[in-house]
């Protein structure tokens, strides 16, 4: 199979598990949010920037690594499933001692057994990692679009009938719990890789030389993106969070994913021509239009519809909502250009000018924040 044709067909692929994915997972949020109060959901945004930070230390950047390196041997991926899954024990039991200082910083007693059992799906995660980094760099998107739709449905029913239930912020802590446990055990039984009995030291420096930076990268880039829902639960409230947390869903479903399936894709693809720099240059420059104009067209359709697609979908409960939604939609235009320049750098092995550019942009950014602290959300 030659690199076009396992490209357009990854795209194929990878386009399909996302939207499937998401759209499952996008209609299971509907039904919730009709179920469940804005507040339930404000609860869940309180504990993203915890569980999305501790993630990104768990990967460390070491999936990008093996990604982009031509000849992985078992040893590498051995090495690296050890160390997440380390990483995800250690990072646990953080979370398990800050639980209390969590609920107390945000006044919620409530999220100390929230993130307690929450935390538990770092470890279930951590167990499909290399199993998803390897399906990717042989560009097999086909078998993750079955895991994904699988373990999305099979959550989303699990969370709706605890939500019908009673049991109220609980079930969306199922939903999360149970897609991370599900994907794991299917990428175990069907991605056909088992962990060696083996811990190089060697394998370890060199993919950690480049993924060290990424994962510094990571977690300010992580850092920032979430610094909204710690800082709306802390100065605002849970509700006005919640309200923010589904605005941005809607939100991230064309511009992030679309972004994420491209990047997910090309990633794999470009690294195999990255000697080849015209080739490459060329090869970028078709990726930057074709995704910045689908991207436009898409969120600028969005914020002009926003209000009825809201009040029709999750109804008049969630109207502040709108205007949340109508302002991250212009924001969202311009993620593609920002997420596949980065993408770029790591394909040539510039990890370190990556992480630079990370640090310049979130400390332009603190301004914004502040000002969003003092003078309101919507200012």
């Amino acid at each position: 199979m030659t690199l076009k044709h396992k490209t357009v067909n990854g795209l194929f692929w990878s386009f399909i598990d996302t939207f499937a994915n998401q759209g499952v997972q996008f209609v299971v949020g509907i039904v919730l949010a009709r179920i469940l109060s804005p507040k339930e959901f404000g609860l869940i945004g309180m504990l993203t920037i915890f569980i999305a930070i501790s993630q990104s230390l768990i990967d460390s950047g070491f999936t990008q690594a093996l990604i982009r390196k031509k000849n992985c041997t078992d040893a590498d991926y051995s090495t690296v499933f050890y160390f997440n899954l380390a990483v995800s024990f250690l990072t646990y039991a953080i979370l398990l001692t800050f639980s209390g200082a969590i609920g107390s910083f945000f006044k919620e007693p409530l999220l100390k057994p929230l993130i307690q059992v929450l935390g538990i799906g770092l470890i279930l995660n951590s167990f499909g990692i290399i199993q998803r980094a390897i399906l990717t760099k042989t560009i097999n998107f086909k078998l993750q679009t079955k895991i994904s739709l699988i373990a999305s449905s099979g959550s989303g029913i699990i969370a709706v009938t605890m939500a019908l239930n009673g049991f109220g912020v609980w079930s969306l802590i199922a939903l999360t719990l149970s897609r991370f446990g599900l994907t794991s055990i299917f990428l175990w039984i069907w991605a056909k890789w088992k962990p060696r009995a083996v811990f190089s030291k060697k394998s370890f420096n060199e993919l950690f030389g480049f993924g060290s930076k990424l994962l510094l990268s990571g977690i300010i880039d992580t850092a920032y993106r979430n610094i909204y829902y710690l800082i709306i639960g802390k100065y605002f409230s849970a509700v006005e969070l919640g309200y923010y947390t589904r605005a941005d869903q809607f939100n991230s479903l064309p511009s992030q994913n679309i972004t994420g399936v491209i990047q997910r894709v090309t990633y794999p693809v470009l690294a195999n021509i990255q000697d080849d720099i015209p080739r490459l240059r060329a090869n970028y420059r078709k990726l930057i239009r074709s995704t910045m104009l689908i991207t436009f067209v898409l969120m600028l359709g969005m914020a002009a519809t926003a209000k009825p697609m809201i009040l029709t979908l999750i109804g008049e409960k969630w109207s502040p909502a709108i205007i949340y939604l109508q302002m991250l939609c212009f924001v969202g235009m311009f993620y593609p250009l920002h997420a596949l320049n980065l993408n770029m750098l790591q394909v040539q092995g510039r990890s370190d000018l990556f992480l630079k550019l990370e640090i310049i942009k979130k400390i332009l950014a603190i301004p914004t924040i502040i000002i969003g602290v003092y003078w309101g959300l919507k200012l």
